[in-house]
C-alpha cells in the first residue's frame, strides 16, 4: 500500500473508526488505532490477534460480541471491565464466571445451569440476584437473606426458616411474610422481639408473655434481644418487673448494666 494512502486511511479512521471497512488488508496501525478509538470496529477484522482483541476491550469490553475464538485471557479482562460482557461469552470457564459474579451478583442471568456454589457466590455478591435463580434452595436463600433481609422480597414460597431468618435480620421483613397462627407468631418473635412494632394487633398477650418468660429466662439470652425488649414502646408493661421476675441471671446483668449506661 502507498504511502500517502496509508496516511489517509489513518486519518479517516482516526476521525471516523468504523472506516475500516472500507479497507482492504488494513496495516496493524490501521487496526490499532481502529480499535483503539472504538472497540467495536474489531467485528471488521479478520482474524484479530490477542494484542488486538485486547486493545478492543479495553476500548468497549462488550465488544467482545464480534470476537471469534476469545481466549480466556481477554475473557476476563473483558467481565472485570463490564460484568455483562459474560453474555456474550460463549461457554464461559468457571474462573470467567467467579470473576464476573465478583464484579456484580447480577452475571448469573447470563450462565446456564449454574452449579450451588455459582448460586451463593451470586447471592453473596449482591443479594437481589436470587431473582435470577430458578427455584433456589433453602442454602441460597438463607445466604441472600443474611446478605441483606430484604431479599426475600424475591423469594417466591420462602421456607419457613428463611422466614426466620430474614425477621432476625430486620423486623420490617414481616411486612412481606405470612404470619398468621400462633405458633409462627411465636417463633418470629423469638427471632425478633421488634416484630411487635409491625403486628401488635395480631399478637394475643398470652402468646407474647410465653416467649418473653421462655427467651429472657433463658441463661444464654442474647443482649440485643433484651436491650430491644426494654425499648420497645408499643409495649404498655412494667419492663423492669418482667424482666426481675421472670429474668435469667444474664438478663438482669443486662438490664442493670443498660440502665446505668444511660
Amino acid at each position: 500500500m502507498e504511502q500517502g494512502k496509508k496516511e489517509l486511511y489513518l486519518k479517516m479512521i482516526n476521525e471516523n473508526p468504523f472506516y475500516i471497512r472500507n479497507v482492504e488488508n488494513p496495516t496493524e496501525e490501521m487496526k490499532f488505532t481502529g480499535v483503539k478509538r472504538n472497540g467495536s470496529v474489531i467485528q471488521y477484522i479478520k482474524n484479530p490477534s490477542c494484542e488486538l482483541q485486547m486493545e478492543a476491550i479495553k476500548s468497549n469490553p462488550l465488544s467482545i460480541e464480534y470476537i471469534d475464538n476469545l481466549s480466556e485471557e481477554v475473557a476476563i479482562v473483558a467481565v472485570t471491565s463490564s460484568w455483562n460482557a459474560i453474555k456474550y461469552v460463549k461457554n464461559p470457564s468457571e474462573d470467567i464466571i467467579k470473576k464476573a459474579l465478583s464484579m456484580k451478583g447480577w452475571a448469573i442471568q447470563y450462565i446456564k445451569n449454574p452449579s450451588e456454589e455459582i448460586k451463593l457466590i451470586a447471592v453473596n455478591k449482591d443479594f437481589d440476584s436470587i431473582k435470577y435463580i430458578k427455584d433456589p434452595s433453602k442454602d441460597v436463600q438463607i445466604a441472600a437473606v443474611k446478605n441483606y433481609w430484604g431479599a426475600i422480597k424475591f423469594i417466591n414460597e420462602p421456607c419457613l426458616e428463611v422466614q426466620v431468618e430474614s425477621i432476625r435480620e430486620s423486623e420490617q421483613a414481616i411486612s412481606y411474610i405470612d404470619f398468621t397462627g400462633e405458633e409462627k407468631i411465636k417463633m418470629f418473635l423469638r427471632a425478633n422481639i421488634n416484630i411487635v412494632k409491625y403486628i401488635h394487633e395480631d399478637i394475643e398477650p398470652q402468646w407474647l408473655d410465653d416467649v418473653l418468660m421462655e427467651k429472657l429466662g433463658d441463661k444464654n439470652v442474647d443482649e440485643k434481644y433484651v436491650i430491644d425488649f426494654l425499648n420497645l414502646e408499643i409495649l404498655d408493661m412494667d419492663k423492669l418487673n418482667f424482666v426481675y421476675k421472670y429474668g435469667s441471671k444474664k438478663a438482669k446483668k443486662i438490664v442493670i448494666d443498660y440502665k446505668l449506661s444511660i
